[in-house]
Order: C-alpha cells, then structure tokens, then sequence
C-alpha cells in the first residue's frame, strides 16, 4: 500500500518518581477506515528497536484500540478504558507476559488525520508496572499527483 499519512508517536514512559523517558518518532504510513474502525498501518524501524515488524492500530468506532505487531517483535495489546488486559509478546529473546491497565483512550481520526491517545500502565512478567503515555498524531500526504 502506497503511504498516505505522517504519524508522529510521542510516548513517555516512567514508573514510580522516576522522571519519564520520553521518545518521539515520526515516520510514512497509511491510514483507512473499514469495518468500523480507522486502521493506521506502519513498518518498525531501527529506532524503535524493532525493526523488520509492521504495527497495525485498530481505532475502533466503539473505543477500543488494538495494537497488533507482526514480524519479528509480535504481539497484540488492546486498549480498553477501565479495563486489564493479559497477553504474551514474542521477542528475538523469548516471550513475555504482558499485563495493560488502560486509563485513558481518546480518539479523533477522519480521512484527514487526527489523534490516538492513550494512558496505561504495563506490567512485564508481573514486575513494577511502567506508566505510559502514548499520543499519536496522523496528518494526510499531499497527493504526490496533485502537488
């Protein structure tokens, strides 16, 4: 699929007092609506640590958001606020227990962008929960035709 967006993912993560670590990435990829949902589909990079992985977020219209990563780092996180959600996560190195408590989940997408935002904590193995933000921002390409 020819890419059609820009998404820009800015996280920050922290657990306890600590300081949060935050990250931002900006990178091309495509953005749909079917079935439902808005799909926003993009390839991992080295940045990332994952690279050789395509993630996929399902936005649904009901607001529940599915995170689903496939190839070399593989898992599938759904976001559902108020609610704990149990999964495993296949890495180069084994694969893990991950446990998500999802506190926020707002979304505004149309066929010209919008925003993802999340508020959750993730637990791995059932170590020190980690706090997380995580926002998303989707902006359409210029049509490479019409420019």
């Amino acid at each position: 699929m020819e890419p059609n967006v820009l998404i820009t993912i800015e996280g920050q993560q922290w657990s306890g007092p600590d300081t949060p670590e935050a990250i931002k990435l900006t990178t091309e990829g495509t953005m749909f609506h079917q079935d439902d949902a808005w799909y926003i589909v993009y390839e991992e990079s080295e940045a990332t640590g994952m690279d050789g992985t395509r993630t996929t977020m399902r936005v649904g219209d009901d607001g529940i958001v599915t995170l689903l990563r496939q190839g070399s780092h593989g898992m599938k996180l759904t976001f559902n606020a108020g609610t704990r959600h149990i999964t495993r996560m296949e890495t180069p190195y084994g694969d893990l227990d991950v446990g998500i408590y999802t506190s926020i989940v707002q979304k505004s997408l149309t066929k010209r962008g919008g925003s993802v935002n999340l508020g959750y904590t993730i637990d791995f193995n059932q170590q020190e929960p980690v706090n997380t933000r995580l926002n998303l921002t989707v902006k359409a390409l210029r049509n490479k035709n019409h420019s």
